[in-house]
């Protein structure tokens, strides 16, 4: 009878394991990735990516260029100028205003099935390179009625929408695994070695995220790392997903060490004769 209770204990601390070194990356994935608060939070210093803001600018240029109402011999001195234009607007408040939209649609578009396109309303931005331009130039410019360019198409992440289902339930995995912890202890006949072997899980649970937080570059595709324009965003929630949770699934990994050596105390004092 003893041996089937302390069987379904290690069970039951099994289940904790994995519910514990689910606990953390599952609770900052809610914060920071599902969360558009806490999205935004982390794109937002984007803003002032080099690559971001050339790839913005340069189809602002693009698509006054291509408007058909602009007379060839106005586009040859016009080009220069957009180009000087391009390079101020991104210091604008117009500028910020087009990347935090263009955030939000990003972040809205994680979560819609199937690959959607990112696209970028760069009206503002085109309307204040013209009024730039026309200080140089003898003839108002015309304004295009529309602006949307796509700047990346955001593949299908199935995990990222089942994620988000899961997420009001991401802070209860790590009571859950506690509860279970307590729950085996309870009805194991030798709690000592339990507790050991509680410790033991806690290592291993604490192992997992540091390996995670240490491995993120790696796990990542680098359809989504590598990718134009959605590469830089992708690096920073890797780069933060490391910082964050490293020196956490270190405390975890100590938390356990603990445990399981006061669990080996405990087991030694009750072998003395």
């Amino acid at each position: 009878m003893s041996s089937a209770r302390d069987l379904l204990a290690a069970l039951l601390l099994l289940i904790a394991l994995v519910l514990g070194a689910a606990w953390l990356p599952a609770v900052w994935l809610q914060r920071h990735v599902i969360a558009q608060d806490g999205f935004l939070a982390i794109t937002q210093p984007l803003a002032d990516d080099r690559a971001a803001q050339q790839e913005i600018s340069d189809a602002a240029v693009a698509s006054v260029l291509d408007d058909d109402r602009i007379p060839g011999w106005i586009s040859e001195r016009l080009t220069p100028l957009l180009e000087e234009q391009a390079a101020k607007i991104t210091q604008t408040d117009a500028y910020g205003t087009v990347w935090d939209r263009t955030m939000v649609s990003l972040h809205e578009s994680l979560f819609v099935p199937g690959a959607e396109e990112l696209q970028v309303d760069l009206l503002p931005l085109v309307d204040r390179m013209l009024s730039g331009a026309e200080e140089f130039l003898p003839v108002e410019l015309p304004r295009p009625d529309s602006a949307s360019v796509t700047v990346a198409t955001i593949p299908d992440i199935p995990l990222l929408t089942r994620a988000a289902a899961l997420a009001p339930y991401a802070p209860w995995l790590g009571l859950a695994a506690g509860a279970l912890v307590l729950l085996a202890l309870l009805l194991a006949a030798h709690r000592r070695a339990i507790l050991g072997l509680a410790g033991l899980a806690g290592i291993l649970a604490g192992g997992v995220v540091c390996l995670l937080a240490a491995r993120i570059q790696t796990l990542v595709p680098d359809l989504l790392d590598q990718a134009a324009f959605l590469g830089p965003i992708v690096r920073a929630f890797e780069e933060h997903f490391a910082a964050d949770l490293m020196p956490q699934g270190v405390v975890m990994l100590g938390a356990g060490a603990l445990v399981a050596a006061v669990g080996l105390v405990l087991v030694g004092l009750s072998r003395q004769p």
